[in-house]
């Protein structure tokens, strides 16, 4: 059975002003509290070298969601520069969501969780894990600059010791462009034509035209029904797991919603026809291809939960474009 969680059972809401978000949880603002929650609904993807996501990440590929979802639209790509970009906090200043910098030069980056906890992508655990912040090393902590970033208190950073010349821990594309590289052996003549490659897909492109305020408050239902999505974040996906059918019809009924059709159209056909302008938390994604139909819930901020076969698990993933998407409301 789904697990509901129980802050909501208790009749907690997301509400910010008019807007609906998640709760703060210890964030310092609500920038923070969001790229955290995102963060977090990560756990367990895999690490890939010059991953940006939604289902793969490297090391600063996770912490540039400041960037997709905290509003730091400056941000840089990579973690070298993320570093000189962000401001320096003292280790007794650092708060929940400030970055931190491992390595001189900069070879690896997490984001702090909170509890000498921090979220990160690293080849050492080929996947996105919450754990530990370890202590030996160069470590330098960064605020990331936004309206209404956290005063961070006066400090004047120790002198940083010279650069040990040594082979980096690849757990991001710069770390490993700065690697020593092997000079390869000659190659001998091809004897037959190498197979050609296909060329890599299109990269999907987010949706816009969703708020980045909510206007109006979503229902109880909606959200007790988002966080049952969310509870099945990494499970598998497919013949052989959650469609997304099932995933919105069980989020939905053990949200008190009532039981919904078993067929998609079905679904569609009850809710009502949303302006993108008008999104709310919990809304339907909707996309009406004849060769992919698909079902999704809206999480705020452009992004869904997805049963998707594609990556073959439910994962949190962005609204992307597509000719036919739409949402819709249950009411």
């Amino acid at each position: 059975m789904l697990l509901v969680c129980a802050a909501l059972a208790a009749g907690t809401t997301f509400a910010r002003g008019d807007a609906a978000r998640v709760p703060l949880a210890g964030a310092p603002d609500q920038a923070a509290a969001d790229v955290l929650h995102v963060a977090r609904n990560q756990l367990g993807d895999t690490y890939a070298w010059g991953g940006n996501g939604p289902d793969a990440w490297d090391c600063s590929g996770l912490t540039s969601l400041w960037r997709t979802v905290g509003g730091a639209t400056g941000m840089p790509r990579v973690s070298r520069d993320q570093q000189e970009w962000t401001v320096p906090v003292a280790p007794w200043d650092v708060k929940r969501g400030d970055l931190v910098f491992f390595g001189h030069p900069v070879t690896h980056v997490g984001i702090v969780s909170g509890g000498g906890y921090m979220i990160d992508a690293g080849a050492s655990r080929a996947q996105v894990v919450e754990r530990l912040i370890w202590k030996t090393g160069v470590i330098r902590y960064g605020r990331v600059p936004r309206p209404g970033m956290p005063k961070v208190a006066p400090w004047t950073p120790p002198p940083l010791p010279s650069p040990v010349p040594q082979a980096p821990v690849a757990d991001s594309p710069e770390s490993a462009a700065a690697a020593p590289r092997a000079v390869p052996a000659p190659r001998p003549a091809a004897t037959t034509p190498a197979p050609v490659a296909a060329p890599p897909a299109a990269p999907l492109t987010p949706l816009a035209g969703l708020p980045g305020v909510q206007k109006g408050a979503s229902s109880a239902v909606a959200l007790k029904a988002v966080t049952n999505a969310r509870s099945v974040v990494g499970r598998p996906a497919g013949p052989k797991g959650w469609t997304d059918v099932a995933l919105v019809r069980t989020a939905w009924k053990h949200a008190g919603g009532g039981v919904l059709p078993t067929d998609r159209a079905a679904i569609v056909k009850r809710a009502t026809p949303v302006p993108l302008a008008a999104a709310r938390v919990g809304d339907l994604v909707v996309y009406d291809r004849p060769d992919i139909p698909h079902l999704a819930v809206y999480l705020g901020h452009g992004y869904m939960v997805s049963a998707s076969e594609r990556y073959g698990k439910v994962i949190v993933r962005r609204v992307y474009d597509a000719p036919s998407v739409r949402l819709v409301r249950l009411g």
